[in-house]
């Protein structure tokens, strides 16, 4: 394959010998949208005069990316493949290409084009490179010449160089049959001709996968499954952020064009981990040894930023590792995996080598987690038996003993077995080679029960039978699921083998020691691979697992890599865990290319308008206080007056803010000493659980710390299951960020469908520094982010509760006597905090309920006189609440009468609206109007499929007759020379204005039929409608203006020609539309603008029933999904689909009086969005309007 670029207007074409996929920005006046077109055509129908090669030899995209303004295609420009040359094909022997190299290629600036492609083959590392050691996100100018310059001749930095770096670090893998390589194999037949599989999944898996039913409608099974997309794996699906427009491009295709596409593997499926293929003897028979690691991409980073588990039940550095043996007859597959502990923890510390493993959770909060990641598993490999390499002492007791813990709460033992394996322990005594033994006598039972998948070969996967099945899978851990791991995988890998062996082939054992010294091979390779993704760094005991003993070289190379590890996660791995995000579109900026479809469009509308059928809002209560405890620990006085003020309904939350939580001494500013947090944490649970009266049961969700600023979040135990993505994170603001005397702590959590962030903060103190703790409070709003680079501001609900220390610009004695008298209007009117909130745009967008309470600040201890000291401090409000958000609301605001400290504590109690979407109900109505849609298609665009398949002849029948023994096409007359010569009448010559299909001079020797006599009702037709008499120039030549007529198709490609004076045929009946529903672009694509939306009239609604989920079949046939009796007695016509909306600029969007029709076509340009389920249909939709 080939890279062009056609500058003007700019596109990119990925070139195969025969076809082309065409990329295209919006037009300019559109820069700002993330829309892409993409045209998927014959390669003779790319005008190609004016492109410059850029890619001489690529290797097909993976996807689409949007940073910034700019949209960026990653394609691969180095590859290698690894490929058997047993003579062996089909399954265990399929050929697996590794990337080298990716270049991100600007699609809608010409800004990077001399760094694309300069830097083609840069990052292209070997097997045994150290590639991965270096994770710069952005090559510096001396080693990266082509970067693009700015206005002032400096070198920019490239937004895509640290996902780039991550692309190329040799640990991405792909099958394509587009890859060439330099010989051919033992049958003389080239790689390129070997299909592609599926390597996301295993062989087990993509053996078990039956043909999908066939009907009369689609005897192919076509429509109904997608073995593409449908039979890949999404955990170890590594671009799936990127090709997701791509894809849904793809099935708005029809379907034999989406075999070609396949076929021709332009679209890159990629996974990493590691891929490794071995040709063996074995008995003096060749065979074929390989290993696969296919690493999750779900909870995916770098050692310290990722560990544990999520809500989702994802776990960090989840691997899949399979054996695959395959001889010429027989083929094995063992399949094993590994994950860090499935609970909430990390680890943190000051020094480097003194590391504090810390679990955040409680139980009941980490439960639901837990088991979710359980069943998943269980619902994959049908049984599971952990293997824990975890110590049973020091640090890892406490991950050792949870974790036991939770599987006996979770009730899974029958399902999950659990062996405590302490790894260092047993490997004192004999060593590293005695744990084999040990390890064969613990597992070995578990290991015959399990078994691996077995199946005999006779060509393809299509030929291959199952003999027998595995039936579970190991599930192997240690800290970081690397070293030790990668060990005992090894030798549960080899023990399989061996009985596979022994029960298959006897005459195989022992005769040849090549076999194990290539098994021993891949796997220390494995490991190497896995490690230096994860860390940075190669596994430490690779020397032992590739020479089956521990050396003292190696020994010193395993000390080298624990140093090395230490800075790569200090120096590195920050910028390395962004560039993850970045690829996998987990940072809070990312965003997702939407590829314009009405379809797509008309249904998020309508989900939008109908959105109270499957939303329901529920009351809920949350309580926030803030306590400055100056240094104090818990004591005698009760802490219910403040968190149980009055008898009204339990919180679903309580949100406890601490400032001072720790003496401020100048040897505590500069570390975190957590146990005095512990204890507030016990005293405030044993509060809360002695309280009298209760009425629910509290858990401890989330807790942080930052020196003396502490926030600890409760929730009721029923509520844990609905609470997800808990996150804590820290800003430092002492000694401008150096010192966490001062600074914020917040905790944000996702409740159903709602967000929340909490806050605390100690901002600075002195009452004329009023500058200082604006700057404090901008410090901690813009730097303070959570993982993925999620910022405050990007929650639906926030609320601050903290020491914020500003003061009442009055004089000392008049404060005191006004706060005597309760005369807080007038103290307010001074208040520094309002006075910064009016003026300097501090706390913008935050509210504060109205303040009936005397000053929290300063008391003696112990009693309610204002300080008495000699430095006699002006009372003030320094304790403060402050909330944003639209469906929260202040029911109480007070402070509490404690005497413990110089402050008063202050507490607000909060109404909050939590939204929860039903996403079964969301999915049946989206299914629903999809079909309506579909539906009430006056046609199924079959006429405008055979049309397009008139384009694609040439290119899908390119080669004269086949020859056979009787004929050869080369000997016959019409060819002298062996020249073959197509017959004329088939070749059509493109009129390279014009790129819409459909349209009659899209080929230049055909003529416009005349113009029509009359006009005909508006249309949604598979066909262009009648231009006005006035010329439109191409949008090659210039954009259209609003004065321009014609009709513009609505399909994916973005460029849309005026049709020729052709008369329509006769319309359909029309089809009314519902309520106008206005475009998310604000002007069309050719350049027109639009001033108002779609006016359309609403015709009466048929009867709605509300969506059924379950019920009889009485109650079915009257749901939303089935049109009742009644309502097709009142309602002859079929129900009207929901409005799609017109394209700005277009006639339909200015002229509001006239009807629409719907009309179905095909069209090798159409898109559908990445995160919409698409019909499995064929075509797209055209708007037509008639003068």
């Amino acid at each position: 394959m080939q890279l062009y670029l056609i500058p003007s207007p700019r596109h990119y074409a990925i070139c195969s010998d025969r076809f082309a996929l065409v990329f295209r920005p919006p037009p300019q006046e559109q820069q700002d949208s993330p829309d892409v077109v993409v045209e998927f055509l014959p390669r003779s129908q790319l005008d190609t005069s004016n492109a410059v090669l850029v890619g001489n030899k690529v290797f097909g995209c993976l996807g689409v990316l949007r940073m910034g303004q700019d949209t960026f295609l990653p394609i691969i420009t180095s590859a290698i493949t690894l490929s058997t040359h047993t003579g062996l094909t089909g399954p265990g022997a399929e050929p697996i290409s590794r990337i080298l190299s990716v270049s991100f290629f600007c699609l809608t600036s010409p800004l990077w084009d001399t760094y694309s492609s300069s830097n083609s083959n840069f990052d292209s590392y070997g097997s045994t490179s150290n590639v991965a050691d270096d994770y710069d996100m952005v090559p510096s100018s001396s080693s990266a010449p082509g970067n693009g310059l700015g206005p002032g001749g400096d070198v920019l930095e490239h937004p895509c160089a640290g996902i780039r770096k991550i692309l190329s670090n040799g640990c991405f893998y792909f099958s394509g049959s587009s890859l060439e390589t330099s010989s051919t194999d033992s049958f003389g037949e080239d790689a390129a001709d070997v299909p592609a599989f599926d390597i996301t999944s295993n062989l087990q898996v993509r053996l078990g996968r039956t043909s999908p039913p066939t009907t009369e409608e689609d005897p192919d099974g076509a429509e109904e499954h997608d073995s593409y997309e449908e039979d890949s794996t999404p955990h170890f699906l590594w671009n799936t952020y990127l090709i997701s427009p791509l894809l849904s491009f793809r099935r708005s295709l029809p379907a034999p064009l989406r075999k070609v596409l396949d076929r021709e593997a332009f679209i890159v499926r990629a996974m990493q981990g590691y891929c490794g293929t071995h040709d063996v003897s074995v008995g003096g028979q060749q065979v074929v040894l390989s290993l696969i690691s296919r690493l999750g991409w779900k909870r995916a980073g770098t050692r310290f930023n990722v560990r544990g588990v999520d809500d989702d039940g994802s776990v960090a550095n989840f691997v899949e590792t399979e054996t695959i043996f395959r001889t010429s007859s027989l083929v094995f597959s063992y399949v094993q995996i590994r994950g860090s502990v499935p609970l909430f923890w990390e680890e943190v510390g000051i020094q480097p080598f003194g590391l504090k493993i810390t679990i955040t959770r409680p139980i009941e909060a980490s439960l639901p987690a837990f088991t979710r990641h359980f069943t998943d598993l269980i619902d994959t490999y049908s049984s599971l038996h952990i293997i824990n390499l975890l110590s049973s002492k020091d640090q890892e007791a406490q991950l050792t003993d949870s974790y036991a813990l939770h599987l006996d709460r979770a009730g899974l033992r029958d399902q999950v077995g659990l062996t405590a394996f302490d790894f260092h322990a047993r490997s004192k005594l004999g060593g590293i080679e005695s744990v084999r033994n040990q390890l064969s006598t613990v597992v070995g039972d578990v290991g015959e029960t399990f078994g691996a998948c077995v199946a005999s070969v006779d060509g393809g996967e299509e030929g291959t039978t199952v003999v027998m099945n595995q039936r579970g899978v190991f599930r192997t851990n240690c800290k970081d699921c690397l070293d030790r791991t990668n060990v005992v995988q090894d030798m549960l890998s080899g023990f399989a083998i061996l009985d596979y062996i022994r029960n298959t082939n006897p005459s195989f054992q022992g005769s040849d020691s090549r076999f194990w010294t290539s098994h021993r091979i891949l796997w220390a390779e494995n490991g190497d691979s896995l490690s230096k993704i994860y860390v940075g760094t190669g596994a430490i005991n690779t020397s032992f697992t590739r020479s089956g003993k521990k050396s003292f070289a190696g020994i010193l190379s395993d000390a080298t890599k624990s140093v090395g590890r230490m800075y790569q996660s200090t120096v590195n791995d920050p910028l390395k865990q962004k560039s993850i995000d970045a690829l996998l579109g987990h940072l809070s900026s990312s965003q997702k290319v939407r590829v314009f479809n009405p379809i797509n469009d008309a249904l998020r509308a309508s989900l939008k308008q109908r959105a109270s059928e499957f939303t329901t809002y529920t009351d809920t209560t949350i309580w926030v206080g803030t306590y400055n405890l100056n240094g104090k620990g818990p004591g005698s006085e009760s802490l219910l007056p403040w968190l149980f003020p009055g008898n009204g309904p339990e919180p679903s939350f309580l949100v406890i803010a601490f400032q001072e939580i720790v003496p401020l001494t100048p040897q505590m500013i500069m570390a975190t000493d957590p146990e005095k947090k512990r204890r507030w944490e016990a005293h405030i649970l044993k509060t809360v659980s002695e309280r009298p009266d209760k009425k629910s049961d509290y858990i401890l969700l989330r807790s942080g710390q930052l020196v003396g600023t502490a926030l600890i979040v409760l929730c009721k135990t029923e509520l844990a299951d609905d609470v997800r993505n808990v996150e804590a994170a820290t800003k430092k603001t002492g000694l401008k960020g150096m010192a966490g005397n001062k600074g914020a702590v917040a905790i944000r959590l996702d409740y159903r469908d709602t967000s929340f962030c909490f806050l605390t903060a100690h901002l600075a103190a002195g009452h004329n520094n009023l500058e200082e703790r604006n700057s404090d409070y901008f410090t901690i709003a813009e730097g303070l982010h959570f993982s993925r680079g999620r910022g405050i501001s990007q929650h639906d609900n926030i609320v601050w509760a903290a020491d914020t220390n500003y003061r009442i610009q009055l004089p000392n004695d008049e404060v005191r006597r006004m706060a005597e008298e309760d005369n807080y209007a007038r103290l307010f009117q001074d208040d520094q905090l309002a006075f910064a909130m009016r003026t300097r745009n501090v706390f913008a967008g935050y509210y504060e309920a109205p303040i009936l309470f005397r000053p929290t600040y300063k008391y003696d201890n112990g009693t309610e006189i204002y300080d008495s000291s000699e430095k006699r401090r002006i009372p003030a409000w320094t304790d403060r609440i402050l909330y944003s958000g639209m469906d929260l609301d202040v029911s109480r605001y007070q402070r509490a009468e404690l005497f413990s400290s110089d402050h008063r504590p202050v507490y607000a109690i909060f109404r909050a609206k939590i939204r929860r979407v039903d996403h079964l109900k969301r999915s049946v109505l989206r299914k629903s109007l999809l079909q309506e849609i579909i539906t009430n298609s006056p046609e199924k665009g079959a006429d405008g499929f055979e049309k397009l398949r008139q384009g694609f002849s040439d290119a899908l029948s390119p080669l004269p007759p086949p020859s056979d023994d009787q004929q050869a096409w080369w000997n016959g007359p019409n060819n002298p020379d062996g020249t073959y010569l197509p017959d004329p009448s088939l070749v059509q010559t493109r009129n390279h204005d014009v790129s819409n299909p459909f349209t009659d001079n899209f080929f230049t020797r055909k003529k416009p039929p005349p113009v029509p006599a009359a006009k005909k009702p508006l249309s949604l037709q598979s066909f262009p409608a009648p231009a006005s008499s006035s010329p439109v120039p191409s949008p090659r030549q210039a954009p259209l203006t609003p004065a321009s007529k014609g009709s513009f198709t609505t399909a994916a490609s973005a460029i849309v020609r005026p049709s020729p004076q052709v008369p329509p045929p006769t319309p359909p009946r029309p089809i009314p539309v519902p309520e106008p529903v206005t475009s998310s672009m604000e002007s069309d694509p050719l350049g027109a603008s639009t001033k108002a939306p779609v006016a359309r009239k609403v015709p009466p609604p048929p009867p709605r029933v509300p969506i059924l989920v379950a019920g009889d079949e009485k109650q079915r046939q009257q749901s939303l999904l089935s049109t009742s009796p009644a309502a097709l007695a009142t309602n002859k016509t079929r129900r009207a689909p929901p409005a799609i909306p017109a394209r700005p600029g277009s006639s339909t969007a200015t002229n509001p009086t006239k009807p629409l029709l719907i009309k179905r076509s095909s069209s090798a340009s159409s898109l559908l969005d990445s995160d919409e389920e698409t019909p499995h249909t064929m075509g797209s939709w055209h708007v037509i309007e008639t003068n």
